[in-house]
């Protein structure tokens, strides 16, 4: 037992990445400084925060003496003006960065509901009986939902009053599905809304009161769900809010002219490296509005002669069972792509349907009223949440013009259902995004990174390259095999891993790390596309990875451009390697023999008895067989076996143990290998 005074000296020293899980508070009045604290794991001292909120963040030292790693607490003090909107916010600390949460900057006077502040009694205000008194000026409340429970405002408003009731929660970075409901005096609900047009799943009413009295604010979850990040930011006063907005997009670039609520505001793209900004009123209270960002020259309805490629039209249905009809000129054996934005923005009620016919009125092809794929390559079955269509269409021959109708399929039209429709000439196509929020890497150890890529009629096989490396860092991974092409011509989602490796002397700190995916087939045009940023990702209690729908999705934000944060770490306490030992052909396919090893930096640390396997877009993949090396406990193998339907092509693959460190459990990653599986003899092709 001599050796474990060493061994627990150097697990003291390993300290895992901080973890953020609430800021104290959610938000505040523009302008005013204030003090925030941050509640996680792992802060230890020294922490600082990382945020777009122009701000200094000065340490105050934790107001919980013995609780440093859990509370961090800061004086926050503007150094430029704040709009209003929500501010990504992480913290950086000796060993790492954390996750990403929301903070939000509001117009008016800040409030906390009694119930959500520390040691408060829970089901203070859960009835009209009980509902908290709020003053009758403008105000922003901040309040919680402990699950299945419901929060009471009570409000004296005067007659002939406006009033607008606004509650941020799932566009603030909340969890929360909202619900308003008003009750007049005796109880009666005179007004309900759940999800406004132009606020996704968040929920605004407008109202004018005829009588002076006493009213009720009811605020609830939707589903009466227990959420995590379970906080609501509610809104009351007379003010002026984005009701709609045309168009949904301008060209990179340039300053575009935005009509909101028949009010005209600059949008400046001149300096958007991003997907999308955002957009409001002046002096607007609410929450600004996303604001498309697109490449091609616009041109807006009506457009009676034939387009001239590439271009982007904004539009807008504007009565019930409206369709608009575009026209183009073509030759047989040209290739198209034609992009719908609308739903997915945000700002568009709009579910759409894209239909081209040739000069006879002959349909010939259509998206978004056909069934979803079901991807047989993949673990989980495609979500039935919509998203917004494209097509890819080769002209066939005889055909000189074809025309492009725009429609919503449920026949809807107004004000809510403007679209953006991107043409260009394109026969394949692919999008790629980060969908790692941010990464860690252990000095001397290895991270894993993954890539998610939308295909768009390109099936051929896709490599991932990062884009200027600093150095002492290797990435290893990043293969996407070919594909059977999808006679439907519908999307395919593939995930591409990569590991990123640092030297044990690494002198990289921090920084943002770059991608792009680049196609690899020599019989096609090469593509290249950068890959986008996911700013974070916040989960959302009682989705499902399979047939999830909107309210359920998982909050994301790709706002922060085409970078993935990344920090060097404390190195972990051991390191995982994986080599194939031998490959041995069977009547059915294939057989690979893999062997992991653990490299512990320390005597007497616990070692799994076995790994988990991470081979993406292998059909039919298997591994069996795993087992610890009986004579030696820090190696073991498994066996990996393919099939007749496994294509044949690149493919990468790695192991991930999990080890108790400090007593909190730690991933270790291998670095990716990767896995060419041949294609079968002629004769065993002819067979099949």
């Amino acid at each position: 037992m001599r050796f474990l005074a060493p061994f627990l000296i150097a697990t003291a020293l390993w300290a895992a990445p901080p973890a953020i899980t609430e800021l104290q508070p959610r938000g505040t009045q523009k302008g005013r400084p204030f003090q925030l604290t941050v509640v996680g794991q792992n802060l230890g001292e020294g922490a600082t925060i990382v945020s777009s909120l122009p701000a200094t963040f000065t340490p105050l030292g934790s107001s919980k003496p013995g609780m440093e790693s859990r509370y961090a607490t800061f004086l926050v003090e503007p150094t430029a003006d704040w709009p209003v909107g929500v501010y990504p916010l992480r913290v950086k600390a000796t060993n790492g960065f954390s996750n990403l949460l929301l903070f939000n900057v509001g117009s008016f006077p800040e409030l906390t509901e009694e119930e959500s502040r520390p040691g408060a009694s829970a089901h203070q205000n859960d009835s009209i009986e009980k509902a908290q008194s709020l003053p009758s000026t403008p105000l922003t409340l901040n309040g919680t939902l402990q699950g299945p429970e419901r929060d009471l405002y009570r409000l004296q408003i005067k007659a002939g009053e406006r009033r607008v009731f606004e509650v941020d929660a799932r566009r603030a970075g909340s969890a929360v599905d909202p619900v308003i409901r008003i009750y007049d005096a005796s109880g009666k609900q005179i007004a309900r809304s759940e999800d406004d047009p132009m606020l996704r799943l968040d929920a605004r009413l407008d109202m004018t009161f005829s009588k002076e009295g006493f009213y009720y604010v009811e605020i609830h979850d939707a589903r009466f769900s227990a959420q995590a990040q379970n906080y609501y930011r509610f809104k009351t006063g007379a003010y002026a809010y984005a009701a709609d907005i045309f168009p949904l997009g301008g060209r990179r670039g340039q300053a575009v002219e935005v009509s909101i609520a028949n009010a005209k505001v600059k949008a400046d793209l001149t300096k958007i490296d991003g997907p999308q900004t955002f957009v409001n009123l002046a002096d607007s209270p609410s929450l600004p509005l996303p604001f498309a960002v697109g490449e091609f020259p616009e041109i807006f309805e009506p457009v009676a002669a034939a387009l001239q490629l590439p271009v982007t039209i904004n539009a807008r249905l504007a009565k019930p069972a409206e369709v608009d009809k575009y026209t183009l000129d073509v030759k047989a054996g040209e290739e198209f792509l034609f992009e719908l934005q609308a739903r997915e923005l945000g700002t568009s009620k709009l579910t759409g349907l894209l239909t081209i016919y040739d000069e006879t009125g002959k349909k010939l092809v259509s998206a978004g009223d056909g069934p979803l794929p079901v991807d047989v390559g993949a673990v989980q079955a495609s979500s039935r949440t919509l998203g917004d269509p494209f097509l890819q269409f080769k002209v066939p021959e005889g055909v000189k013009r074809i025309t492009l109708a725009v429609e919503d399929l449920a026949l809807r039209g107004g004000q809510h259902y403007a679209y953006r429709l991107h043409a260009s000439r394109s026969g394949s196509d692919f999008q790629a995004q980060i969908s790692t929020p941010f990464v860690n890497i252990p000095a001397g150890g290895t991270a894993l990174v993954a890539v998610n890529i939308g295909r768009r009629g390109y099936t051929g096989p896709l490599r991932v390259e990062p884009i200027q490396l600093p150095a002492g860092i290797t990435m290893a991974g990043g293969d996407v095999p070919h594909e059977i092409p999808d006679p439907n011509n519908r999307a395919n989602s593939r995930r591409a891993i990569i590991t990123l490796t640092a030297a044990a002397d690494a002198k990289f700190s921090s920084g943002e790390f770059g991608f792009r995916v680049i196609s690899t087939d020599p019989q096609t045009p090469k593509i290249e596309r950068v890959a986008t940023g996911l700013a974070y990702a916040i989960g959302v209690n009682g989705a499902s990875t399979q047939g999830v729908v909107d309210r359920q999705r998982p909050l994301t934000g790709t706002w922060l451009g085409y970078q993935l944060p990344a920090a060097l770490t404390d190195p972990t306490p051991a390191n995982l390697t994986l080599v194939l030992e031998s490959s041995t052909k069977k009547d059915a396919g294939y057989e690979y023999l893999f062997r992991w090893r653990w490299t512990t930096r320390e005597r007497g640390q616990t070692l799994p008895d076995s790994v988990t396997v991470d081979l993406p877009n292998f059909i039919d993949f298997r591994a069996i067989e795993m087992a610890v090396d009986p004579k030696d406990k820090t190696t073991g193998t498994f066996l990996v076996t393919s099939t007749r339907n496994t294509l044949p092509a690149l493919y990468n693959i790695g192991v991930m143990g999990r080890l108790m460190a400090g007593g909190q459990a730690q991933e270790i990653y291998s670095p990716l290998l990767p896995l060419t599986v041949a294609a079968l003899d002629p004769e065993e092709k002819t067979a099949q």
